[in-house]
């Protein structure tokens, strides 16, 4: 990276950890490299006329942009699953950040055998139980091509193809456990952003939008909206959305979970 760059990278990584504007001085000294403070005051001019930082009317310091804080997320966030030992893991990184969090554990169920039901019902028997459904052929022929697949790899099927009302009843089936933390930080949106409170506030807080939404990295204003897969000693599946303010540590909750 240029100079510039691991100066705006840096800008930004203190701040999420601090939550305090960044002088020159105290860059200085963070950094790895030989630079006069002359020289990041410098950068700093440049980086606030492009937008990437922001000058606070009471301090010398800089603060990231929403503009540069969406770009370093979307170089930070790409990874759309993980392995861990355990779901400790992710909710010590939860607890320690203002961040909305919310997990749903899966039973690793595979798919044994079919049966339809005097064309009524189609039974789809899983190593878990039975999961029973109103019959349809196109269905049934489905599922009969993803016998000895697990129910989660059924489900994405399901949502790949167009039946993602089929694909979330599967998942609420083999749906283990739900956790949520930090509602704070969902109210704080909601408050920021009612228009979208009220189409999908309670779509987050019931689980539905984990169930539906693809993996991956979005944003919301000022906010952005975090899914990705655990998997969990290689023997539980878990869902996880991450949601809240652009300046939360995210960092911390992805460093938490690579921790050996």
């Amino acid at each position: 990276m240029d100079k510039q760059s691991i100066i705006l990278e840096r800008v930004i990584t203190e701040y999420i950890d601090r939550h305090e504007p960044i002088s020159s001085k105290y860059l200085q000294n963070r950094l790895g490299i030989k630079i006069s403070s002359a020289t990041i005051r410098y950068y700093f001019k440049k980086l606030t006329q492009k937008g990437y930082l922001q000058k606070e009317h009471l301090s010398s310091g800089r603060i990231p942009s929403p503009i540069s804080l969406k770009e370093f997320w979307r170089k930070k966030l790409k990874e759309k699953s993980y392995i861990i030992k355990k779901m400790e893991q992710l909710e010590k990184g939860a607890r320690e950040e203002p961040i909305f969090c919310e997990y749903t554990l899966f039973e690793e169920s595979k798919l044994v055998g079919l049966e339809n039901y005097k064309n009524r019902f189609l039974v789809a028997y899983f190593e878990s139980g039975e999961f029973v459904v109103p019959y349809n052929a196109k269905v049934y022929k489905i599922f009969e091509g993803l016998v000895g697949k697990t129910g989660l790899e059924i489900s994405e099927v399901c949502k790949d193809i167009g039946l993602v009302g089929l694909g979330v009843r599967l998942k609420e089936f083999l749906e283990r456990e739900f956790k949520v933390f930090n509602l704070c930080e969902l109210v704080e949106l909601a408050r920021q952003n009612e228009e979208w409170a009220k189409e999908d506030l309670q779509k987050v807080c019931s689980g539905e939008e984990l169930y539906r939404q693809k993996a991956g990295l979005r944003f919301l204003g000022n906010f952005l909206n975090y899914k990705f897969y655990l998997d969990i000693n290689h023997k539980t599946k878990a869902e996880v959305l991450l949601m809240g303010h652009l300046d939360r540590n995210y960092l911390k909750v992805i460093q938490n979970l690579k921790k050996e």
